[in-house]
């Protein structure tokens, strides 16, 4: 083992002088300095560093490398000698031909390892120059790429607060363009774009409505067809008031927010969309005569219309598919309006009408089907109706289907409301109803429990 001991020392040698002087090519120079306390201190003053591969000149470099190799010429000689237990040498006078042939060739050898160490030392530095160089020419390029995208950006946004239609019509193309080829500032993009929608315009120009439908379309486009990540990209339309807004047939992935938004005209329509993720219209107001999200499908998504306001004639949401979702009208103001849930299948999931005003309104019910699969035995397929505040009111669940489901009424006011429940099927229906009155209203819902068969009539409520 001991006859390893020189080899490994040197190796360890070795590596401690290499990482010693990257260390002080990486920091510009290798100083030790002595420094005396300072009585004041200052801040430091930060200077831009050059890129690394260019500081320091290349004779230093390779005084660097020849320095490393006398060291370690050095380091190797001093520890062989310690390990083979610092023997005597010789003393000689005189050197024999073959003595001085054979120091002529270690000679040579030390001359030919020191090139080695000096062409090594201009590789590394080229090498390091290379780099230095590639990275300077990739921050321009992003510079110059900034540069274009900016002024893109501000060409777009000049177009969309021109007065001709056909321009304002162009600026939102660019935008949504540019949206496309800068994914860091396409937020940015979506954001302005949303922002627009915000802002007044008359009510009799046609042309604007039609700019304002073509935005949200390209939008909503991009997420389907272009793969934006609707994760990280916030379709933002707060506030913004819609005329007979089609967005039928579209898919929403991820959250949209419509928050305090405004849907007048003769329809707002969601029909034969899809629901992957969230849509909130907490405190909207739905003045269309129709709202329509018929045939809708959802999957794990949440509809979000708390505290929402309904003043028109329908809102629709016939022949739906709930998975594992839920229609929240908490807290929403219903006034003079039909709620239809026509057909609606809900497979674990909950339409919440929890808190909500009812005046005059119309809730149907009819040929619903609430169940639940066996296999989540936590989880119910429900209608919310606590704490409700219903005023002459008609609730409507002819011939619905109920497996597993529950119809939660805990508090509610149901004044001068009647029900209609003929050809009612309920199998596992649980109706909860503490606090909840008047008490017709509440066992006409009760006897819906023993409903067996769509040929077994429900019991109408007389108004009270």
């Amino acid at each position: 083992m001991l006859a390893y001991l020189p080899s490994a020392l040197s190796l360890l040698v070795l590596l401690a002088l290499w990482v010693v002087v990257l260390r002080a090519d990486h920091r510009g120079s290798l100083k030790l300095e002595f420094r005396a306390p300072r009585r004041q201190a200052r801040p430091p003053v930060v200077e831009p560093r050059p890129p690394r591969g260019t500081r320091g000149p290349m004779a230093w470099a390779l005084v660097k490398w020849v320095l490393l190799a006398v060291l370690l010429a050095a380091a190797t000689g001093c520890g062989l000698y310690w390990l083979l237990g610092r023997p005597a040498l010789p003393v000689i006078t005189a050197f024999t031909t073959a003595e001085l042939l054979d120091l002529l060739k270690i000679g040579l050898a030390v001359v030919g390892g020191l090139g080695g160490v000096v062409a090594l030392a201009v590789g590394y530095r080229k090498q390091q120059l290379s780099e230095a160089a590639h990275v300077i020419a990739t921050r321009q390029e992003q510079r110059e790429r900034t540069k274009f995208f900016n002024e893109r950006y501000g060409q777009a946004a000049e177009q969309l607060g021109h007065d001709s239609f056909a321009v304002r019509l162009a600026g939102v193309y660019a935008m949504v363009g540019l949206a496309d080829d800068w994914p860091e500032q396409r937020q940015i993009c979506v954001d302005v774009l949303c922002g627009y929608l915000r802002t007044p315009y008359p009510a009799e120009d046609r042309t604007e409505r039609e700019v304002r439908q073509e935005i949200i379309n390209t939008l909503l486009d991009r997420v389907w067809e272009r793969g934006w990540d609707s994760e990280t990209v916030r379709m933002d339309f707060r506030g913004v008031e819609f005329e007979d807004l089609d967005l039928s047939n579209r898919v929403f992935q991820g959250n949209f927010t419509f928050d305090g938004a405004t849907f007048h005209g003769a329809r707002a329509n969601f029909s034969n969309a899809r629901f992957t993720g969230g849509i909130s219209f907490r405190g909207a107001r739905f003045t269309a005569a129709v709202t329509s999200f018929v045939e809708v499908s959802a999957k794990g998504a949440t509809l979000d219309f708390s505290e929402a306001e309904f003043t028109g004639e329908l809102l629709d949401f016939s022949t739906a598919e709930l998975t594992r979702s839920t229609v929240d009208l908490t807290g929403a103001v219903v006034r003079g309006t039909t709620i239809r849930f026509y057909q609606v299948l809900v497979r674990v999931g909950t339409i919440a009408l929890d808190a909500a005003e009812l005046q005059r309104s119309t809730v149907d019910f009819s040929m619903v089907n609430l169940m639940k699969p066996r296999k989540r035995r936590d989880e119910w397929a429900a209608i919310g109706l606590r704490a409700v505040e219903a005023e002459d009111c008609v609730f409507r669940f002819g011939g619905s289907r109920f497996t597993e489901a529950e119809i939660r009424l805990a508090d509610g006011r149901f004044t001068g409301c009647s029900v209609e429940a003929d050809g009612v099927t309920a199998s596992g229906l649980r109706v909860t109803a503490e606090g909840a009155e008047p008490a017709g209203f509440v066992e006409a819902l009760r006897r819906m429990k023993n409903a067996g068969s769509p040929q077994a009539p429900g019991v109408p409520a007389e108004p009270q």
